[in-house]
């Protein structure tokens, strides 16, 4: 009697933990819904910092296309025109001091000097003109041995050396990728919980399929030797406040690999996972990933060629980003 009535207890314990979880979770994902509403830029973009972000936005992806493997004259000619307008109504509203706003008419005109012997830009002609004193921006140009030249220099050197690469040149060695997967392991979890998992997946149509549904590989993604895509285990999750961990501590963990694929000498190339549910929901079908797995991050890598060119994508500065609090 006294067993039956400590499982009855049991059971009704974990019934209770269960609803105040869900009514928690609730809570939480309710208050992330409001965060969202009130400061997402996309929803603000009267605000200084969600300008930026979409000036950044457009400058990168002319800056993808200029260091591309197989670039194409006359790429974003579409992004071109919008970015102009961006700029020139950022600094109508907010001023031109944004070194962002400066990289953006600089990338401008380094695409305009690219095309200046192929076809006449007028628009864009006259908004650089306006602008005299800012150069083209310079997209590195460099050998494989100089890019990882500072694998075994001191962490500052080493890290400030590491820089996504669009260039694939070769197969990876599976014990070479191993070697960096390993490595990877080294990064810190919440109570060392090790949320992360890994899937590797070689080249061939799962690939393809995968970068259709990514839809940000365009123009160097078939080149990839193997993609790993990197998943949170939900199952770690204890509680509903920690609804964010699989996500923080999975990027943690897409860090640290990738410091580990450029020690070792491996191009790599984070892709976005910020894609709609029912992408989600196929991409584990195709994938045959778990469903309490949440896919963090998609990575294609593969051997560098013997030179390539490498996006700028100048940093901000400390005092941009710091606070501190006495």
């Amino acid at each position: 009697m006294k067993e039956f009535l400590r499982r009855i207890k049991r059971a009704v314990s974990a019934w209770l933990l269960k609803r105040k979880t869900l009514h928690e979770a609730r809570q939480a994902f309710r208050y992330d819904r409001m965060q969202f509403e009130r400061h997402a830029g996309m929803l603000h973009l009267d605000r200084k910092e969600a300008a930026l972000a979409e000036i950044v936005m457009g400058y990168h992806v002319l800056e993808k296309g200029l260091t591309m493997p197989r670039r194409r004259l006359g790429f974003g000619v579409p992004v071109v025109r919008h970015l102009i307008q961006l700029v020139q109504a950022f600094e109508t509203r907010f001023g031109d001091d944004a070194p962002q706003w400066q990289h953006a008419i600089a990338v401008l005109r380094a695409y305009r000097e690219l095309h200046q012997h192929h076809f006449p830009m007028p628009e864009l002609e006259a908004f650089l003109a306006r602008h005299p004193d800012i150069p083209a921006a310079r997209e590195p140009h460099l050998t494989s041995q100089e890019f990882f030249a500072a694998k075994n220099a001191p962490f500052p050197e080493f890290a400030a050396s590491r820089h996504v690469l669009r260039h694939f040149a070769g197969p990876v060695p599976k014990d070479l990728l191993e070697q960096a997967l390993s490595l990877a392991l080294t990064a810190p979890s919440a109570c060392n919980r090790q949320h992360a998992r890994l899937h590797v997946f070689p080249q061939g149509p799962l690939l393809e399929q995968l970068f259709a549904l990514q839809g940000g590989s365009r123009g160097f993604g078939q080149d990839a030797d193997k993609v790993i895509v990197v998943t949170a285990d939900l199952s770690a999750l204890r509680w509903a406040w920690e609804r964010h961990d699989c996500y923080t501590n999975g990027g943690i963990f897409v860090m640290n690999l990738c410091y580990a694929l450029h020690y070792h000498g491996i191009a790599h190339c984070i892709l976005h996972w910020s894609v709609p549910p029912e992408i989600d929901q196929k991409a584990h079908a195709l994938l045959q990933i778990p469903e309490n797995e949440a896919i963090v991050q998609v990575i294609a890598c593969g051997m560098p060629p013997n030179e390539f060119a490498v996006a700028a994508s100048p940093r901000r500065s400390l005092p941009d980003i710091l606070t501190w609090h006495e």
